[in-house]
C-alpha cells in the first residue's frame, strides 16, 4: 500500500487559515503515519488495513527542475510512504527463530484474530509438536497436552519467566488458562524437548511452554472489548495503559475481564474473573525492573468423561450404560450423580519481579523472585452407611444422621477436597557479554508447600444442598471430637540448583558453540495424618543436567544447529503417601519409593528464512529411563490400587516441519506444519495377576499412550483492505489409550475460522473492530482426546502365563459442538 504526500518545497506558513507544516515535519509525520496506518488530512489519505504493520519504508522522489528553475518556483515534491503491513509469516502462526534448538511460536498477529475466550492451549494447537485435547469452547475449563510422545506432566510452563506449579500434584498445563488473558499475550512459544539452563523448571522432558505478556505502552490508552456467542457465552475485557508517568521511566497497565458461559453439555454455569497488572521501570539502557501480578477466580462444574463404549452409543443415538452427563436434578439415593455437587472453585494469586542490573558494559546481574498461591476446592458427594465408615485403614464410629447413636442408617454426605498450594523461589544469575563470548552462572532456590484435606460434611438429604466448604460447624466429628477427614495430607518440596553456561562465537558470530551444566537437588516429604501404613515418606534426589548446542549461520538465509540435553523429573510429593477407602478401609493409592525419571535428548535442525518463504525442520531422538507413570493395578484381594511406578524405558524419534510465507499476491499468508512420530516402550510393565502373583504385561515394543504417529495443520490468513480472515484445519492421527494397545481413539480433525473488519477511527475509538470466531465448523462429534488412560482395557495373560484383569476403561474428551463467538473491540 502507498500513501502519496505532496507539499510545496520551502513553503511558508500562512498568516491566517490552517497552518501548513514544514517539509521536514511532514516527512517525519508521513513516515510515522505510514507505519501506523493512520492518516492526517494535512499529509495523507488513509488506506484501511486489517492488522498492525511489521515494517515500513519511505522513498523520496524529487522531480528535476527545469533549466533555470529554482526551489522558489514551488514545484511540488512527491514522497511515497510505502507501508508493508500484515507481513508476519503465516499470519503470526510462525515466527523466524534463531535459537540453537527447536522453538515454535505463535505471535500477536495470530492471537488477535482468535476468539478472546481462547485458552493458551487453544492458541498453540496448530504447532507441529503438540497434541492438544480440550472440550470447552469457553476457555474456562482446562485441557490436556502431550508433546513428542510425553504427556503434560513432562512439560514445564513459564509466564514471563515465572514457573507454574513446579513440584505440584497436577500438570500446570491443565490450569494455564487461569494465569493470563489472551488479549495480553504477546507471544506463546513451545520449545519441544528443550529448556534454557537458567529456566526455573525441573520437570521438562517434553520441553517448555513459555507465555510472554505484552509490555506496557509508552502512551496513555487502552483497549475495551465485549464478546457474546454460543452457549450463552459472554465476556467483557478492559485494559488501561498509564503511559510513561511523567519522566520517571515508569509504564504500567492493568486489565480486568469477566467470562460467563453455559456448558455445551451437562448443566451449570461457568464463571471466570481475572486481573493482570504489569509495571516496568527502566534506569538507563541496562537496568530495569519488571513487575507482573495476576489474580484469577474461576467457578465451574466438573464434567463426566465417557468410556469409548458409552461415547459410541451416544454418537449412534443409543442409550449409554452410564450417561455422558451428570443429572440435572438431585437424586437422594445417588448423590454423586447430581451435577450440583460437583462444583469447582479456584483462586489463584501470583507475582514475579524480574530485576536486571547493568554492572559494567560486559557484566549484568539478574534476580527473579516469584510467588504463587492457589486455593482449589473440588466438590463431590457420597452415600455412607453408619457402622461402615473408615478413617484411613481403621474403622471408626460416626453418627451420620445426628440421632445420637450409630446404627446402620444411610446418609448422603458432602466431600469437598480442599487443596492449597504455595510456591515461591528466586533465580539469581550473573551474565557476561564479551566480543566473542557470553554466558551466565547462577543459582535457583524453590520451595513449595501443598495440603489436601477432605472433610466429610453434612448435606441436605432432599435437594442435595451443600454447606460452604469452610463451614467447620457442618463437619462430622469422630468420637474424640476431631474432624472426620477422608483425606488429610501435607507435602513439601525444596530444591537447590546451580547452573553455568558459556557460548563461544566463531566466524564473525556466524558460528556458536554453547555448553552448560545444571546440578539439581531436591527433597520431597509427604505426610498423611490418617491411620495406616506408609503414612510418611521422605525422598532426596540429586541429578546432573548437561546441555550442549552448536549453531552455524551458513548464510543470511540458512541456519543449521545441533542440540543435546539431559533432563530430570522427580515424582510428585502426593504420590508418596498411601491412601484408603472411606467405606471399606481398603488401599486405594499405594505410596512407593520410585526412582526419578531421566531423559537424554538429541536434536538436529535446519532453518531457511527467505524473502517470501520461512521453513523450519527438526529431527529428534529421546531416550527415557525410569519412565514415571501412574497406573491402575490390583492387590491380592482384587482391590483397585492407583500407584506411581517406574515403567521402564521409552524411545522416541520423529521429525517436525513448519512452513509459512509472507504475503502472496499481497493478500495470502499460508502456513503448514507436520509431525511424524515413532515411539516405543522398551520394557514390559509390572502388574499384579488375579491369583496374587506378580507378572508383566507384554508392552515392550508397543506404542505409548496419547502418541499419534502423524499430525499436520493447514492454515492461511487473508487480508483485503480492512477485512481479514484466518482459517485452519488440524489433523490428529490414531492414538492408543492403553499401554497394551488394546484400545484406541480414531483420527480426527479440528477446524477454526476467524472473520473480521476494521472500521475507521470514530472519536476516541482508534481501531473499532468486529470479528466472528467459529470452531468445529462441520459439527463433528467424536472423541477429541484421551482424558485418562489405563494399562489394559481387557483381561490378558502376562509374560509368565498368569491372567491379568482389565485395568479399567480409558476415558475420553468428547469434541465440543459447533460454536461461534462475536466480538466488538477497540483501542483508545
Amino acid at each position: 500500500m502507498s500513501f502519496h504526500v505532496f507539499f510545496p518545497v520551502n513553503a511558508t506558513r500562512p498568516v491566517s487559515g490552517r497552518a501548513q507544516w514544514s517539509g521536514k515535519n511532514c516527512l517525519v509525520m508521513a513516515t510515522v503515519l505510514g507505519g501506523l496506518g493512520i492518516v492526517d488530512t494535512a499529509c495523507a489519505r488513509q488506506v484501511a488495513t486489517a492488522m498492525p504493520p511489521s515494517s515500513a519504508g519511505v522513498a523520496k522522489k524529487a522531480a528535476p527542475a527545469p533549466s533555470g528553475a529554482t526551489a522558489a518556483t514551488g514545484r511540488p515534491e512527491s514522497i511515497d510512504v510505502i507501508a508493508r503491513r500484515n507481513n508476519a509469516p503465516g499470519g503470526g502462526m510462525m515466527r523466524r527463530e534463531t535459537a540453537a534448538h527447536a522453538v515454535q511460536t505463535v505471535t500477536q498477529d495470530y492471537i488477535a484474530m482468535q476468539s478472546p475466550t481462547s485458552a493458551p492451549l487453544d492458541l498453540i494447537r496448530n504447532l507441529p509438536s503438540v497434541n492438544v485435547s480440550s472440550s470447552d469452547p469457553s476457555g474456562i475449563d482446562g485441557g490436556a497436552i502431550s508433546s513428542r510422545g510425553l504427556n503434560d506432566n513432562d512439560i514445564g510452563v513459564l509466564v514471563n519467566g515465572m514457573p507454574i506449579a513446579n513440584g505440584s500434584t497436577s500438570s500446570a498445563t491443565g490450569f494455564i488458562q487461569n494465569y493470563v488473558d489472551s488479549n495480553n499475550i504477546a507471544a506463546e512459544s513451545m520449545a519441544p524437548g528443550s529448556t534454557s539452563v537458567g529456566a526455573p523448571l525441573n520437570s521438562a522432558a517434553a520441553g517448555s511452554l513459555e507465555v510472554t505478556t505484552r509490555a506496557p505502552s509508552q502512551k496513555f490508552g487502552g483497549m475495551i472489548s465485549g464478546s457474546y456467542g454460543s452457549f450463552d457465552t459472554s465476556r467483557e475485557f478492559l485494559r488501561v495503559d498509564s503511559g510513561e508517568i511523567g519522566h520517571s521511566g515508569v509504564t504500567s497497565y492493568i486489565s480486568l475481564s469477566h467470562t460467563r458461559a453455559e456448558p455445551w453439555r451437562g448443566s451449570g454455569i461457568s464463571d471466570r474473573k481475572h486481573l493482570d497488572y504489569r509495571l516496568q521501570k527502566k534506569f538507563g539502557e541496562n537496568t530495569s525492573i519488571d513487575f507482573f501480578l495476576g489474580y484469577n477466580h474461576s467457578h465451574n462444574f466438573q464434567n463426566r468423561y465417557p468410556t469409548m463404549a458409552n461415547l459410541k452409543a451416544d454418537m449412534d443415538g443409543g442409550k449409554p450404560s452410564i450417561p455422558l452427563n451428570y443429572d440435572a436434578g438431585p437424586i437422594p439415593t445417588s448423590p454423586s450423580s447430581y451435577y450440583g455437587v460437583h462444583a469447582n472453585d479456584k483462586d489463584t494469586f501470583y507475582a514475579s519481579l524480574p530485576v536486571k542490573v547493568g554492572l559494567t558494559h560486559q557484566l549484568s546481574l539478574s534476580i527473579v523472585p516469584y510467588y504463587e498461591r492457589s486455593a482449589f476446592t473440588e466438590n463431590t458427594a457420597a452415600r455412607l452407611r453408619e457402622g461402615h465408615t473408615y478413617s484411613g485403614s481403621e474403622s471408626v464410629a460416626v453418627d451420620l444422621d445426628g440421632n445420637g447413636k450409630v446404627t446402620s442408617a444411610y446418609q448422603d454426605v458432602s466431600e469437598p477436597a480442599i487443596s492449597l498450594n504455595q510456591q515461591g523461589g528466586v533465580v539469581s544469575s550473573l551474565h557476561w557479554h564479551l566480543r566473542n563470548n557470553e554466558g551466565q552462572a547462577g543459582y535457583w532456590y524453590e520451595q513449595s508447600a501443598y495440603s489436601l484435606r477432605t472433610p466429610v460434611q453434612r448435606m441436605n438429604q432432599t435437594n442435595e444442598g451443600q454447606y460452604a466448604d469452610n463451614d467447620v460447624a457442618s463437619y462430622y466429628r469422630l468420637a474424640n471430637g476431631s474432624i472426620y477427614y477422608a483425606t488429610n495430607y501435607v507435602g513439601t518440596y525444596r530444591s537447590h540448583t546451580g547452573f553455568v553456561e558459556d557460548t563461544q562465537y566463531f566466524l564473525n558470530h556466524k558460528m556458536s558453540v554453547t555448553a552448560g551444566f545444571k546440578i539439581f537437588t531436591e527433597e520431597l516429604t509427604g505426610q498423611s495424618n490418617l491411620p495406616g501404613a506408609n503414612s510418611r515418606m521422605t525422598s532426596h534426589f540429586v541429578s546432573p543436567m548437561p546441555r550442549f548446542s552448536w549453531s552455524w549461520n551458513i548464510s543470511r538465509r540458512h541456519q543449521v544447529y545441533i542440540n543435546a540435553e539431559g533432563d530430570f523429573r522427580a515424582p510428585s510429593p502426593e504420590g508418596l503417601v498411601t491412601r484408603y477407602s472411606l467405606t471399606t478401609g481398603a488401599m486405594t493409592t499405594s505410596g512407593a519409593n520410585v526412582k526419578p525419571q531421566y531423559s537424554i535428548k538429541e536434536e538436529l535442525g535446519y532453518r531457511y528464512s527467505g524473502k517470501s518463504l520461512i521453513a523450519d525442520v527438526s529431527v529428534y531422538n529421546f531416550n527415557i529411563t525410569n519412565r514415571l507413570l501412574t497406573l491402575n493395578t490390583y492387590t491380592s484381594n482384587n482391590d483397585a490400587v492407583s500407584e506411581t511406578v517406574n515403567a521402564g524405558g521409552e524411545t522416541i524419534r520423529g521429525v517436525d516441519l513448519m512452513l509459512s510465507t509472507r504475503p502472496l499476491l499481497h493478500r495470502f499468508r499460508p502456513y503448514v506444519s507436520f509431525e511424524y512420530l515413532h515411539a516405543t516402550m522398551d520394557n514390559n510393565l509390572p502388574a499384579a495377576a488375579e491369583n496374587g502373583q506378580m507378572d508383566y504385561l507384554r508392552t515392550k515394543g508397543n506404542t505409548p499412550v496419547m502418541t499419534p504417529k502423524v499430525m499436520f495443520s493447514l492454515g492461511t490468513t487473508y487480508n483485503e483492505g480492512p477485512f481479514f480472515m484466518n482459517v485452519s484445519v488440524h489433523y490428529t492421527g490414531r492414538q492408543y489409550s492403553t499401554f497394551m494397545n488394546d484400545e484406541y481413539m480414531n483420527h480426527y480433525y479440528t477446524d477454526t475460522l476467524s472473520l473480521g473488519y476494521h472500521f475507521p477511527k470514530i472519536w476516541r475509538a482508534q481501531s473499532p473492530t468486529f470479528q466472528l470466531n467459529f470452531t468445529n465448523l462441520t459439527g463433528t462429534y467424536k472423541a477429541a482426546g484421551v482424558y485418562s488412560f489405563s494399562t489394559n482395557a481387557h483381561p490378558t495373560y502376562g509374560l509368565n502365563g498368569n491372567r491379568i484383569a482389565g485395568g479399567g476403561s480409558p476415558l475420553y474428551y468428547p469434541m465440543a459442538n459447533f460454536s461461534m463467538i462475536g466480538t466488538v473491540s477497540t483501542s483508545f
